[in-house]
């Protein structure tokens, strides 16, 4: 089942959308949730899709079962999607059919309920219409709005008691056990967390804003908002020069303010996670939709050579795993990672189980004594890492084994081979870490990665094309695929297609950049307009 809620900023389609993600999941369901907004406070439009299947999916559907309509003029941008029931305030006369109206409005404020309140009224009216019980509705109100959502308990009542069971359109009954719904933001969390992670820095970017809310109310670490994204970073390096594992959060404009503060953690080989969460662009593009544009920044994100790790989450779940992955890896090799998302991941909500991370611990130095040889040269390139009291010099220049800044040709030329040799090892360690999943039904391929994963893999499974998702860009590895090969991303060039397309095989490109996801039924279009 598909539905969409849809309104104006204001309306609480967010909060609804969530509301009847988390019914769906209380009943056993697999869920996923796509949330699409507007830069506004009042006003324009909102939607959620709500998708819940017997299967697990990490997509929502092109066309809905069932419309929520909470205003008028909303209804014409998802008329053409809707092949069900729509609901709507009975005052809004939209002409279709079948629709199931109820004076929501004028209920609302008989009963002395805020507006926002006609949201929690339309979500009643739709479980009721599928035969829901009452009382699965209002424990998950109560348990997502707490306090607030007891008050909502009356309109509730009122549309259960109102509805005669004539106005039914369907069943959706119990198929499980609860099943946790969680956000790409809290799986980003939740991974890092239990990495160990200590401090959070980030300046307010959407859509890597949640990842700081949620933080900030978490007492297993620390989350500070600095005056700007240079500060985060900064703050960032020094809390791991300090010893304790930290990590920051931006989108696009911020990534690009701590290019410089990147490279001096590669210079200074200071372990640091950087969540870049996409979106549309460039500049500030449509700030509130998602893209897959900033690959190659990713990839090389500053000046100068140093060691550098890179990985895309390709669901929620996978967002959680590669979180406290990517959080490890930077301490193990002691240099910059990057958590490349997108806005459809991070804001997306989705059924998963977030399980399977743990600190892989690192010696530390800590001893006071004589001065400590911080960057001593390995075979591995991987020098010992010390913290304070411990006595060493962390430095921006080229330096010596000491961090004493040095311009000597044969140091300089040591000192920048032992960083480097660090390339060799992090490969090694990533060609064990699933750098890229297979999914093979065919000969055939649809290459991808990131969020197109779960549409491109229900697709892949009716036509019979096997699929690739890349998890890590940087090192790269690519599956041997063979046959015709179709690349889908949310770019206009087709950035992986491009790295693909370097190792002599032929891409054929199936590609968006309006700021919109791929729905599985899109993909199905585009893959049977190329097979002819």
């Amino acid at each position: 089942m598909n539905v969409c809620i849809a309104g104006a900023a204001g309306d609480g389609v967010r909060g609804a959308g969530t509301i009847l993600g988390r019914i769906f999941s209380e009943l056993g369901y697999h869920v996923f949730v796509y949330q699409e907004y507007q830069s506004l406070i009042r006003g324009g439009h909102n939607a959620s899709v709500v998708r819940a299947s017997l299967k697990e999916i990490n997509s929502y559907s092109y066309h809905y079962d069932a419309l929520i309509c909470l205003r008028d003029y909303v209804f014409e941008k998802h008329a053409d999607r809707l092949r069900g029931l729509l609901i709507s305030d009975s005052s809004l006369n939209l002409n279709y059919d079948p629709k199931l109206e109820f004076p929501i409005a004028e209920t609302v404020k008989e009963l002395g309920l805020p507006d926002i309140s006609r949201n929690i009224a339309a979500i009643a009216i739709f479980c009721r219409s599928v035969g829901v019980e009452r009382g699965v509705v209002e424990e998950v109100i109560k348990e997502e709005l707490g306090k607030r959502g007891e008050e909502n308990l009356r309109i509730v009542g009122k549309v259960y008691e109102s509805l005669d069971l004539s106005a039914e359109v369907g069943r959706v009954e119990r198929v499980g056990e609860k099943k946790e719904l969680v956000s790409g933001a809290r799986a980003i969390a939740e991974g890092m967390l239990a990495a160990g992670l200590k401090f959070y820095y980030a300046y307010p970017m959407t859509p890597a804003s949640p990842i700081l809310h949620i933080l900030a109310a978490d007492s297993r670490c620390v989350a500070l908002q600095p005056e700007n994204e240079i500060a985060a970073i900064m703050m960032a390096i020094g809390s791991a020069f300090g010893g304790e594992r930290a990590a920051v959060g931006t989108s696009g404009g911020g990534f690009a303010l701590m290019s410089e503060s990147i490279s001096l953690a590669g210079m200074a080989e200071v372990p640091v996670l950087i969540i870049l969460a996409q979106r549309n662009g460039p500049s500030t593009g449509m700030a509130t939709y998602t893209a897959q544009q900033d690959l190659y920044f990713a990839l090389n994100p500053a000046h100068g050579e140093f060691p550098l790790i890179v990985a895309s989450p390709i669901t929620i779940e996978d967002s959680y795993r590669l979180a406290g992955e990517l959080l490890n890896l930077a301490w193990q090799f002691q240099t910059p990672a990057i958590l490349l998302t997108e806005k459809h991941i991070t804001e997306s909500l989705a059924t998963a189980k977030l399980e399977g991370v743990v600190k892989r611990e690192v010696e530390i130095f800590r001893e006071k004594g004589e001065l400590f040889k911080r960057y001593a040269i390995t075979e591995s390139g991987i020098s010992p890492y010390a913290a304070p009291p411990a006595i060493f010099k962390a430095n921006s220049n080229e330096h010596d084994e000491y961090g004493f800044a040095t311009d000597d040709a044969e140091t300089a030329t040591k000192m920048y081979a032992k960083r480097m040799r660090k390339e060799e090892e992090i490969r090694r360690v990533v060609a064990n870490l699933n750098p890229y999943v297979v999914v093979k039904n065919g000969k055939d391929w649809i290459v991808t990665w990131g969020s197109n994963f779960g549409a491109v893999k229900e697709v892949a499974e009716e036509l019979g094309f096997s699929v690739a998702a890349i998890r890590y860009m940087r090192p790269l590895f690519l599956p041997k695929i063979s046959g015709n090969v179709f690349c889908v991303e949310c770019n206009y060039t087709g950035l992986l297609a491009r790295l693909i397309e370097a190792e002599g095989v032929e891409v054929k490109r199936i590609l968006r950049w309006d700021g919109r996801p791929f729905t599985p039924e899109e993909v199905r279009e585009e893959v049977e307009k190329w097979s002819g």
